[in-house]
């Protein structure tokens, strides 16, 4: 069974937010911000803007779904890399209003590092 964001990545704007979010070089960005404390989501606000604008002005339920889309495709990421949320944090500059805050380090990694 497809869930509603799985769906939003196959429409036309969904394709471009994901290669924003899914690019390589964003991982080390998501995991720096969750290091100090902040949203992940953070890293790449200044790449969503120019894509979620117009959405905001023309459609308001669509840049809903494409906020939603946006929050769960980076915890797609940083799952996969084995992080868990650590908390919820409010993201600053009027695109994305709330934000998770990831383990620092993928779980499993910072237990290894401790006992060796």
């Amino acid at each position: 069974m497809t869930i509603p964001c799985e769906h939003y990545g196959r429409t036309e704007i969904g394709q471009r937010l994901a290669a924003i979010i899914n690019d390589p070089a964003r991982y080390p960005e998501y995991q720096a911000f969750s290091r100090e404390g902040y949203p992940a989501v953070r890293a790449i606000i200044s790449l969503l803007r120019p894509e979620l604008k117009e959405l905001r002005r023309s459609d308001p339920k669509g840049f809903q779904a494409a906020k939603q889309y946006v929050g769960w495709a980076v915890g797609q990421v940083m799952r996969a890399h084995g992080h868990e949320v650590a908390k919820r944090r409010r993201v600053p500059g009027g695109v994305i209003t709330q934000g998770a805050v990831w383990s620092a380090d993928p779980i499993g990694t910072a237990a290894t590092k401790k006992a060796a």
